[in-house]
């Protein structure tokens, strides 16, 4: 029997400035995504408006991510971005983040699933793959995270 295995690639590189969150109740962060850019070998893109990120607070702390966003390529096409995700969060990283710093993706599970939608013609073959992206740096008003293709 062949042995398990996963393969994948890098995809793009997505670095994302985002606002204070709103907080609604005791579960629950909005914020918008003021600024962000996907930059790859074969993706690059500026995110535009509307975009925002809608975090569910669970019960244990950890968060439930419900990201959309909207990019528009360097050649004015467009393509749609949304992912869930999680951040596994404790009391001490909860403070960290609330405090504004700026946290290594080393220090936490922070990962998230991108999925993509364009009729874009040189970007038609994101419909049609999946990915998984890993949070590199979090915190200060920043998110950065590498996406890569799962093949």
């Amino acid at each position: 029997m062949a042995e398990p295995k996963l393969e994948t690639r890098l995809l793009a590189t997505l670095v994302g400035q985002i606002s204070q969150p709103t907080p609604i109740g005791d579960n629950r962060l909005i914020f918008n995504v003021e600024s962000a850019e996907i930059a790859g070998e074969r993706l690059n893109a500026r995110v535009v408006s509307p975009s925002g990120d809608w975090i569910r607070i669970q019960p244990n702390g950890n968060w439930q991510l419900d990201v959309r966003l909207l990019f528009q390529t360097d050649k004015g096409e467009y393509i749609f971005c949304y992912y869930t995700g999680r951040l596994k969060a404790d009391e001490q990283l909860s403070t960290r983040i609330a405090n504004g710093e700026r946290i290594p993706g080393e220090e936490m599970y922070f990962r998230s699933t991108p999925y993509f939608e364009t009729s874009a013609p040189d970007y038609l073959w994101l419909n049609d793959i999946v990915c998984v992206g890993s949070m590199r740096e979090f915190g200060g008003g920043e998110a950065i995270y590498d996406l890569f293709e799962v093949l």
